[in-house]
């Protein structure tokens, strides 16, 4: 119980964690900018948020997928995810996630760059914290994402959409909450898939959540400020 309880507490500091990712990211980027070719920095950068996170999220988004592509009963599906194989659906979904990373990281505006490199790791894990909080989890054998969905309270929610939004604001002006809105639209999307394939959200679940926001405001990013405006 007091391990649960102590999972719980870590959940307002996910962004915060996503931000020192964010950071070691952008600041990679900029050391290598001079020394090697836009496209490779931009591969390198994929490859870092791949590597620094353990492959964890991606690994879930894998798992999603193939569960989620799966004609079969809701608990079948559930079965399916706890399968460490990857299937075609869920091989082929990592695949265009990555490459549309590597796509939209190589058309940021050089003056927003760094910004959207920073910002995209810390809203991909407030997007973890709003999903736990805002909807069911699907299974009910002890876990960590269990013990995460018990301890996710409105207070534990509001503690980090508060950092998360002033971080944003401090880094974009008042556009960023525009791409707090945005993160919320695409979690509540696949939050909304999930339900009703799954009748509910698991830890894969919600590391494919955090993957697709993190993809979606790299380009979410440079919208906001009216970056791709030549």
């Amino acid at each position: 119980m007091e391990s649960a309880t102590q999972l719980g507490a870590a959940l307002p500091f996910f962004p915060a964690v996503g931000l020192l990712l964010g950071a070691l990211i952008a600041a990679g980027d900029w050391a290598l900018r001079p020394l090697l070719a836009p496209t490779v920095t931009s591969a390198l950068c994929v490859v870092a948020l791949v590597v620094l996170s353990g492959a964890l999220h991606l690994d879930g988004l894998v798992d999603t997928c193939d569960a989620l592509a799966l004609d079969a009963a809701p608990a079948t599906r559930l079965q399916l995810m706890r399968d460490s194989r990857a299937r075609d659906p869920g091989a082929l979904a990592a695949s265009l996630l990555l490459l549309g990373k590597f796509a939209a990281i190589v058309l940021l505006p050089e003056a927003i760059r760094t910004s959207a490199l920073l910002l995209a790791p810390l809203v991909g894990r407030w997007a973890n914290v709003a999903a736990y909080w805002g909807y069911p989890y699907a299974r009910r054998t002890p876990g960590a994402s269990l013990a995460l969905k018990q301890g996710a309270t409105t207070s534990r929610l509001l503690v980090a959409t508060a950092f998360t939004l002033g971080v944003l604001v401090a880094v974009l002006g008042p556009t960023g909450g525009l791409v707090l809105l945005g993160a919320a639209a695409i979690t509540h999307l696949v939050a909304t898939l999930s339900r009703w394939r799954l009748s509910g959200l698991t830890g894969d679940v919600y590391g494919a959540v955090t993957e697709l926001v993190e993809a979606c405001t790299l380009v979410l990013v440079p919208l906001a400020v009216g970056g791709y405006v030549r």
